[in-house]
């Protein structure tokens, strides 16, 4: 009996132990961070925040049964989030070699297509990479994608702003010669800073660059494996699909 108590014993701690694990698991508090960033992640018409990754990391989250709340931050406190703290989910955020190794990475979950844009009335020829080099100073949104390939390329004529407003605004008075933007995104920083998509013109395509989340890197790698077998999934039923079709993406 004493034997037969023991092996008990020791089945009833083992249990309790693992159910002890999966809740501590489940428990686990997630800090998820995004910047207002239309088309992507933004306030609609009624103050609800929602966009095409707010939707998936949302979608995620009701999989993994996640509760935690989207917090809305400017890039540089969410960036400093991510740097210091574990269990920081930040989006989206561009894959760069720069970066590769500073986190974890959740996707892919869209790509991004990027160019130099002038006002409509320039004169302004742009070619090759070399021929952007000498037009005068180019907007960029410092210290994300636009400012660090660039300035890997060899470019020193950037001129970092803290938003693509600001850039939109110092080109359309004069003060730079082009900005960076996102080719799905120069009609919203055009709305932002008081003017039309029709007042600039693309003069040259720079590259194309998938989006992640990032995550720190001192979260628990199976989290994040979570999170990347759900957004698989994801994929697989057709559940991601009919979001980007929502949100017209290709």
């Amino acid at each position: 009996m004493r034997f037969i108590s023991l092996v008990i014993s020791i089945i009833s701690l083992a249990i309790l132990s693992t159910q002890a694990c999966a809740q501590n698991e489940n428990e686990t508090s997630l800090g998820l961070y995004c910047e207002n960033d239309r088309p992507l992640q933004f306030y609609d018409s009624e103050q609800k925040l929602t966009g095409l990754t707010v939707e998936i990391v949302r979608e995620i989250q009701a999989r993994l049964g996640n509760a935690d709340v989207i917090q809305v931050v400017p890039w540089a406190r969410g960036m400093d989030k991510l740097n210091h703290v574990p269990n920081t989910f930040l989006f989206t955020m561009a894959r760069t070699p720069e970066r590769e190794h500073l986190y974890q990475w959740i996707g892919p979950l869209i790509s991004i297509e990027y160019g130099l844009y002038v006002k409509a009335d320039s004169q302004i020829k742009i070619n090759t990479l070399d021929d952007a080099k000498k037009i005068g100073l180019i907007g960029v949104y410092r210290d994300d994608i636009r400012d660090q390939t660039l300035s890997r390329l060899g470019f020193t004529n950037l001129d970092r702003a803290s938003s693509n407003t600001s850039s939109f605004k110092k080109l359309m008075i004069g003060r730079i010669a082009a900005y960076a933007d996102a080719k799905k995104g120069v009609g919203i920083s055009a709305n932002m800073a008081g003017y039309r998509i029709s007042d600039v013109k693309l003069a040259y395509t720079l590259f194309k660059n998938p989006l992640y989340i990032a995550v720190s890197k001192s979260t628990d790698p199976m989290i994040v494996q979570r999170w990347n077998s759900a957004l698989d999934d994801m994929k697989k039923d057709k559940s991601f699909l009919k979001l980007l079709r929502k949100y017209h993406e290709d």
